[in-house]
């Protein structure tokens, strides 16, 4: 009986730091994945602990807040390919975000000059 609570547990340990590894690696806080799941952030964050586990309802939309399918959140990590497009992720995200605030603001220094 121990075990499958065992196994249990180490799945949901697995699917909690899942969940936070794409979240962190996607640039979103537990606030903005809360939100974007439909969920309180409490929830989100003791799910990300291994306490609590998600009803199926709630796995798909955090899945689909985190643009992966489902299974990549149970899917045990092993494969250093993943983060790194995680961070690519982010760093084409924040560069972007960079970008756009620089073009605002030769656009706004452009109207005060004319």
């Amino acid at each position: 009986m121990k075990e499958n609570t065992k196994t249990g547990d180490s799945l949901k340990d697995l699917l909690g730091s899942n969940i936070k590894r794409i979240r962190v690696n996607s640039g979103y806080s537990t606030e903005e994945m809360a939100e974007k799941s439909g969920i309180s952030v409490p929830f989100l964050g003791a799910i990300e602990r291994g306490e609590k586990w998600p009803s199926p309802s709630t796995l798909s939309g955090i899945a689909k807040g985190l643009d992966v399918s489902p299974y990549e959140l149970l899917k045990p990590e092993n494969s250093a390919s993943r983060n790194i497009q995680g961070i690519t992720k982010k760093l084409v995200n924040d560069i972007s975000s960079a970008v756009n605030e620089s073009l605002k603001m030769i656009i706004s220094i452009e109207e005060e000059i004319q």
